[in-house]
């Protein structure tokens, strides 16, 4: 839960990257596409475990592209550094909601209550 919260707070950079930075036309549609649809289900994914494994997706998805299309080293630290960020927090160990266990404790059978030998004072 607490990466989850991470992961809303670094979700818009790629599409205000997208933005900013001189990207290349697939790189720019790419990051304004993925990356509004991550910021939707990024804010789904505190309701929503679907929500959650769909932004993991997509930030698998955009790290993948730096490999898939034609990049320069800026479009590749956006990406993948995006993509992985992504990735680990909505997808990683501390991202799942704090669950409850609970037990049943085991219980002997009792015991007949022992009749006291206490030694009676006359008062």
């Amino acid at each position: 839960m607490f990466s989850r919260s991470i992961g809303i707070l670094f979700v818009s950079f790629l599409p205000a990257g997208a933005l900013i930075l001189p990207l290349s036309p697939a790189h720019t549609v790419n990051a304004l596409v993925a990356g509004i649809l991550a910021m939707v289900l990024a804010g789904l994914s505190m309701a929503y475990d679907r929500a959650r494994i769909g932004t993991a997706i997509i930030g698998a998805w955009v790290a993948l592209t730096a490999f898939i299309f034609p990049s320069t080293l800026m479009e590749e630290i956006l990406t993948v550094s995006w993509g992985t960020l992504m990735l680990a927090t909505m997808a990683g160990p501390l991202s799942a909601s704090p669950q409850i266990f609970r037990t049943p404790a085991e219980q002997t059978a009792s015991e007949p209550a022992a009749e006291s030998h206490q030694v009676q004072i006359a008062a």
